[in-house]
């Protein structure tokens, strides 16, 4: 199968950015990209469902389209599907079908856990899939629009392993040419550990030139704040997270990292699943 990247869309400018920001992405590698937009599915056994079932048909038809023209206008390779369906059958759908190596997401600025939840969809999925979710901010300056050369992997003083979908990723970052400098944020007075989670980054087989690494030190009082920090002194294009969950129960009784890191993010988030621990 020929490598792909799946792009989730919405109309949204997040989603016009992930676009934008997956085709240069796709480039070098010459994969091709996949525009999936799901549209949610009324309730036609109800009398107002049956009732909108023929404009439901009719803003199906015109999506379709518009998402067509989107691909046709793409410098590389697209398809373009829209599915009527639930999102998490969409989306079981969608990586069964592709196999993609990343799916790419649009993130929209929001405010508060309602408005994120109806915006960004898409923040669970590598938790829930295992595979790589890079999510673009939608005011991502039209300069970053081009193929990263650094990425900050964040780490803690844990080991971890890689999802075998994370670990497929392996491709497309060898055709980047990128660094990838394992990064670890201590409070003030606390020693700086990070040596098993810079460990196991360098043995994860993610890409080569890992062995040859050192681990970025950064202290601040909130991880968060010393992760972007962080990505201003090694000047990167991508901060990548360790995604070991994502849910949306625990986000209602408390934030975490990657939460707070994405509310504030100037660059794009790569989020990596792993079978042992993360940032939460």
């Amino acid at each position: 199968m020929k490598p792909n990247l799946l792009v989730l869309t919405d109309s949204s400018p997040a989603a016009e950015r992930a676009c934008a920001y997956a085709a240069v992405l796709a480039a070098p590698l010459g994969a091709e990209l996949h525009l999936l937009h799901v549209s949610p599915t009324l309730p036609l056994n109800s009398r107002v469902g049956r009732a909108l079932r023929t404009t439901e048909a009719a803003n199906m038809l015109e999506q379709r389209h518009a998402l067509e023209e989107v691909a046709a206008a793409m410098p590389v390779p697209a398809t373009a599907t829209v599915m009527a369906s639930r999102w998490d059958e969409a989306m079981a759908q969608a990586l069964e079908q592709h196999r993609p190596l990343l799916v790419v997401a649009g993130l929209t600025t929001t405010d508060g856990l309602l408005d994120e939840w109806l915006s960004n969809r898409a923040l669970p999925l590598a938790h829930e899939t295992g595979y790589p979710l890079l999510m673009v901010p939608q005011y991502l300056p039209t300069a970053a629009l081009r193929p990263p050369r650094c990425l900050a992997l964040a780490v803690r003083d844990q080991s971890f392993t890689f999802t075998p979908e994370a670990l497929a990723l392996r491709p497309l970052l060898t055709a980047l040419g990128v660094t990838i400098v394992p990064t670890t944020v201590a409070q003030p007075n606390e020693p700086i550990g990070g040596q098993h989670g810079f460990a196991a980054a360098r043995e994860s087989g993610l890409i080569p030139a890992l062995a040859g690494t050192s681990l970025h030190r950064v202290v601040a009082k909130a991880p968060a704040a010393g992760l972007r920090q962080a990505v201003v002194e090694l000047a990167a294009d991508m901060l990548v997270l360790l995604e070991p969950g994502h849910g949306w129960l625990t986000k209602l009784f408390g934030g975490s990292v990657i939460d707070e890191v994405l509310r504030h993010t100037t660059v794009p988030v790569l989020l990596l699943a792993t079978q042992d621990i993360g940032l939460d």
